[in-house]
């Protein structure tokens, strides 16, 4: 017997009305347009539900950022949902780490086709249509902020249903980046009768298994730098075969990190007019975003750049973006200036500049400084850069200021 067909939104993480950190700099208009993220990314799920007319939609966890919720969020959550009962659509939601509290005023505040995990332990619950039980889910939502066991074990299908789909906001034992919260191995998760692992805790989207599916969704909408790239959810259909998923962006606001080279630049107006051109392409993908930018600079050892110039070149090429629809933001810039020479032929040629390019190329001392660095709080808290990427940048800057200086003096 064919088993039947179940469509459903993989959600998380919405984080509903989140405050602004390190955006104090921004423009009203565009700050305004950023606060409302969250919610705007929200309702755009529930147009994707309703246009795909999905069976249900899965929330998982960290509906709000913080323990209580602001009126506005609560608001705009119920209408989400109310939209989405008016379309026959069921909603499971569980609650997290960061809105633990708001679980204990779920009930009384939601629409009849929402169903909240409760926060006394895994539970499952089944979803029916036409009077037939189509997948059994299972979940929890959080007691306190921080849930320290591995929640795994709870988990159980305990209904001949065609499937189990099962819920967790947590993170994996190994995962050193965030806080390990519900902590899990894969081989645990692997271990239990699902069909289908909706994730929810860490902000970007991952697949970490494909049979059976265990997936991080993401958050929907990203909050600072440390969140860039496409931020949205996944539709899923379990049809008895092979699964499949689909990635539907959400974001309203989009934060990107992005990489420009400019060659044989003699003056800030070339920097200048470079990046209006890319600003007018990175326009054309229709997203607001704000933009951690890289420029390279080749074949402008006359050009000349004190310590405001980068600031100076934002406010000019920021300056009008208030008044755009679509507004590219480049909130961040940071210059390298880089010499035009063949490393390998300097080596060869000059063996003084040898020995200094082995020198950089010895990574043990700076190894040390960057692992003293790391271990700060603030480190990972505000910055969102590869370790690796780090080192190779400090030795490329160091290397070109080195050289120019040295074929200066040549």
């Amino acid at each position: 017997m064919l088993k039947p067909v179940v469509r459903f939104l993989h959600s998380a993480d919405l984080h509903l009305d989140s405050p602004l950190k390190g955006l104090s700099n921004l423009p009203k208009a565009i700050y305004d347009d950023l606060s409302r993220s969250t919610i705007n990314a929200f309702h755009k799920m529930v147009d994707v539900a309703i246009n795909e007319k999905v069976d249900f939609v899965l929330i998982i966890g960290d509906l709000f950022d913080q323990e209580s919720s602001s009126i506005k969020s609560s608001l705009e959550l119920k209408k989400g949902l109310e939209r989405l009962n008016s379309n026959f659509i069921k909603a499971y939601i569980s609650f997290g780490n960061h809105d633990y509290m708001m679980q204990q005023k779920a009930k009384l505040n939601f629409p009849e086709n929402t169903f909240v995990f409760p926060s006394n332990g895994v539970i499952n619950t089944t979803y029916e249509k036409d009077g037939r039980v189509l997948a059994e889910i299972s979940g929890f939502s959080y007691q306190q902020r921080a849930v320290i066991e591995n929640m795994v074990e709870q988990y159980q299908k305990t209904t001949e249903a065609p499937y189990h789909i099962a819920t967790l906001h947590g993170s994996l034992k190994t995962n050193q980046e965030h806080d390990t919260y519900a902590p899990f191995l894969l081989e645990d998760l692997k271990s239990v009768n699902a069909d289908y692992w909706a994730l929810g805790h860490i902000h970007k989207r991952e697949i970490l298994h494909q049979q059976p599916l265990v997936v991080y969704s993401g958050n929907i909408q990203g909050r600072h730098m440390k969140e860039s790239g496409e931020k949205g959810c996944y539709l899923v259909e379990l049809n008895g075969q092979e699964p499949h998923m689909s990635f539907h962006q959400l974001h309203d606001v989009l934060f990107s990190e992005e990489e420009v080279a400019i060659e044989n630049v003699k003056s800030p107006e070339d920097i200048v007019n470079k990046l209006e051109q890319f600003k007018g392409t990175l326009r054309k993908e229709k997203h607001k975003t704000i933009v951690r930018l890289t420029v390279h600079l080749s074949g402008s050892d006359d050009l000349s750049i004190g310590p405001d110039f980068v600031d100076e070149v934002l406010e000019i090429v920021n300056e009008t973006e208030e008044e755009e629809n679509t507004w590219i933001w480049i909130n961040e810039m940071r210059l390298m200036k880089h010499q035009q020479y063949d490393r390998e032929e300097l080596k060869e040629s000059n063996p003084f500049i040898n020995e200094i390019l082995k020198t950089i190329d010895q990574t043990e001392e700076l190894d040390a400084y960057i692992d003293e660095l790391q271990l700060h709080p603030l480190f990972k808290k505000y910055t969102n850069i590869e370790m690796n990427d780090l080192k190779d940048e400090i030795k490329q800057e160091a290397e070109d200021i080195i050289l120019r200086n040295l074929m200066k003096e040549g």
